[in-house]
């Protein structure tokens, strides 16, 4: 099949021509179900309520990426994963969209953009609820994405979004995340070998499911990750052109690779050692840990650098019978630097919090328009919370 190659031609995108930096968010492991009663699926309404708060995001992100197991069991008779993603995820307004033309919104203003993880190969479960796969994605290419492999371009940036392979072996182990991905073929190597030449004047960031390079991080509430052991940088990896594929990402200075499957928070360099979100030399090996944990990051392009943002959670402090009952308000910019402007349509206290729930200050009877001076605050995620008479609204904001 040939590959894809995404213009980014749809409403939000065609601002990328005129400005060189933009930002995306990114996702990995929503495990929607295939139960057909969206009210039922917990791991769907989390996603619900998440894509409300990007499409509040100030600057707006240009586009959502998504790096496998969308759905539980995404080869599923009939259709696969199609029934599951149109049902729960997306504004009722988007009834069978095509593939590669899903949205986060009702004003198709914000695509959301997937790439294949090895429950994209599930067809369903034998006698004792272990994974029946195949090593096709006969459903995905029809109904999900333009293929299996392709590329989203921008003017300043190329995102190269890949399979990794169904499970090896097959089965299922005790945990998990004990699951190495087939990897790369030959023929998919060569692909990416080419298009990243093709565009070696941009910042080039890859999303694939399984880690390429593996290490230790944290769950997605910050506490350490011991859901696996990890022995080394290729534990639950790529089984085939591993070595091949961290040498063309080496020899094209490849930014960034983003991933997920071992519902962590880690950045490691080649050797698996943890590094900053912001290191400036050598590929950065991202994971995200699970959205269904409602963890995401905020990546951010211009034409010198990719900033990936430290580890966020979106409706924190909210159960999913809350998602429709926040109050209006708005927080910006995020990222921030020195200022942050958060906009509420009624009186609020206001509340900045770390993630650890430790109250930084607080600011009673706030106006529709309240400037928070952040020049002497760390760099780092922190919370706010307004309290209103119609309830309490949680929001996020990274301070770089």
């Amino acid at each position: 099949m040939k590959k894809q190659i995404l213009l980014l031609v749809v409403a939000c995108i065609t601002t990328l021509g005129s400005f060189a930096q933009f930002s995306f968010i990114h996702l990995s492991d929503m495990h929607v179900s295939t139960t057909p009663a969206a009210n039922s699926d917990t791991n769907a309404q989390y996603f619900q309520c998440a894509i409300k708060e990007f499409a509040r995001l100030n600057p707006k992100p240009s586009f959502v990426l998504v790096t496998g197991d969308i759905s539980d069991i995404g080869n599923m008779q009939p259709l696969g994963m199609y029934p599951a993603i149109t049902q729960h995820l997306f504004p009722p307004s988007l009834t069978n969209p095509a593939a590669g033309a899903y949205f986060i919104d009702s004003a198709k203003t914000i695509p959301i953009y997937f790439t294949p993880g090895n429950h994209e190969y599930w067809t369903g479960f034998d006698s004792i609820h272990i994974p029946i796969s195949n090593d096709t994605l006969f459903y995905y290419p029809h109904y999900i994405t333009p293929d299996t492999d392709y590329v989203i371009q921008t003017a300043s940036a190329v995102i190269v979004c890949m399979r990794s392979g169904h499970d090896s072996p097959y089965g299922y182990p005790p945990n998990p995340e004990l699951i190495m991905g087939t990897g790369l073929s030959n023929a998919q190597c060569s692909w990416l070998r080419n298009i990243l030449r093709n565009n070696s004047s941009k910042r080039k960031i890859i999303a694939m499911h399984h880690p390429p390079v593996n290490a230790v991080g944290t769950n997605s509430d910050g506490s350490p990750y011991t859901a696996s052991v990890i022995a080394d940088t290729a534990t639950n990896s790529l089984q085939n052109n591993r070595t091949n594929f961290l040498n063309i990402c080496d020899s094209n200075h490849v930014d960034v690779l983003l991933a997920g499957h071992e519902h962590q928070n880690v950045v490691a360099n080649r050797k698996g050692d943890t590094i900053s979100e912001i290191r400036p030399n050598g590929t950065r090996y991202v994971q995200t840990a699970a959205a269904f944990n409602r963890s995401f990051r905020i990546i951010t392009v211009d034409p010198a650098f990719v900033t990936v943002s430290p580890p966020m959670r979106s409706c924190l402090g909210t159960g999913v019978d809350e998602v429709n009952h926040f109050s209006d308000i708005s927080v910006f910019p995020n990222p921030a630097r020195d200022k942050l402007t958060i906009e509420c349509h009624q009186k609020a206290t206001l509340e900045i919090l770390t993630v650890e729930g430790q109250i930084i200050s607080r600011i009673q009877n706030a106006g529709s328009k309240t400037i928070i001076d952040l020049v002497n605050l760390q760099g780092g995620v922190y919370i706010i919370k307004a309290k209103t008479s119609q309830g309490i609204t949680i929001r996020k904001f990274v301070k770089q």
